[in-house]
């Protein structure tokens, strides 16, 4: 299983090479459109370092994802949904280098004066190691864009496949509001809901985190973020927090 993400990067990059991307493609974080257009390849690679209290870097991780533009309405995604490759080591809370991998996907139904609206979906696999941990995503991606303004947010149901006892269901409504300061310079502030489906009032818990996203080049992102995990909800007071550097690039 490992061997696959090595193979899908270099197929990517293959693609790359053979299909330049369509031009037009806003350098503005906050004026972009949801999904990547024909033939653009995006790799952002995020260093998460944990920050919470007696934890500090206890993991660090790189939850690589691999995005891929098939056609203009359809989206391939590649990701990590829990760590991606834990780098801190077994003392420092990895309890394996590489344990998750997720394939998704983006269909664009509706494009109209500056809003946006796809169709959702992703296998994850939370856990390689026994026992193997098997999730269904489904749902829909909705972004508005109002220079130099956008929001987005993509809610979507979570269904456990295997093991459920302690794989189960679950409500996730992720949110993005972001605001172009000047065009390599944005910010951004990431929210949402998150909780069990069979039990949504007791479980609930809202993320918060800030961050900004500068341009060093056309095609090139770097940006940072310091996120509370539970800044409300039923985790609230918990000190689950988290710092995020990262680089993107495109073609």
């Amino acid at each position: 299983m490992r061997t696959i993400v090595p193979a899908l990067v270099l197929a990517a990059l293959t693609f790359t090479s053979r299909a330049r991307a369509q031009g037009g493609y806003p350098d503005e974080y906050a004026l972009r459109p949801l999904q990547l257009p024909t033939g653009m390849v995006q790799l952002k690679v995020p260093v998460v370092i944990n920050l919470s209290k007696g934890k500090a870097a206890s993991p660090v991780f790189i939850p690589f994802e691999l995005r891929l533009g098939l056609t203009d309405d359809l989206e391939l995604r590649i990701f990590h949904p829990v760590h991606g490759l834990c780098v801190s080591g077994h003392a420092k809370g990895c309890g394996h280098i590489y344990n998750d991998l997720a394939l998704g996907m983006l269909y664009s139904v509706m494009r109209e004066q500056g809003m946006e609206l796809s169709l959702l979906g992703a296998v994850e696999v939370t856990s390689f190691a026994s026992p193997v941990l098997v999730r269904l995503d489904a749902g829909m991606a909705f972004k508005y864009v109002h220079a130099p303004f956008s929001v987005v947010t993509s809610p979507y149901v979570g269904i456990g496949l295997t093991h459920r006892d302690g794989n189960g269901d679950s409500i996730n409504i992720p949110v993005e509001f972001a605001y172009e300061l000047s065009p390599p310079t944005a910010l951004f502030l990431e929210s949402g809901l998150y909780g069990n489906a069979h039990d949504f009032g007791n479980s609930w818990h809202m993320p918060l985190g800030v961050g900004i996203n500068y341009l060093l080049q056309h095609g090139v992102d770097m940006g940072a973020e310091f996120k509370l995990d539970d800044a409300l909800g039923n985790g609230a007071g918990s000190d689950a927090r988290e710092f995020v550097f990262y680089f993107a690039l495109r073609n």
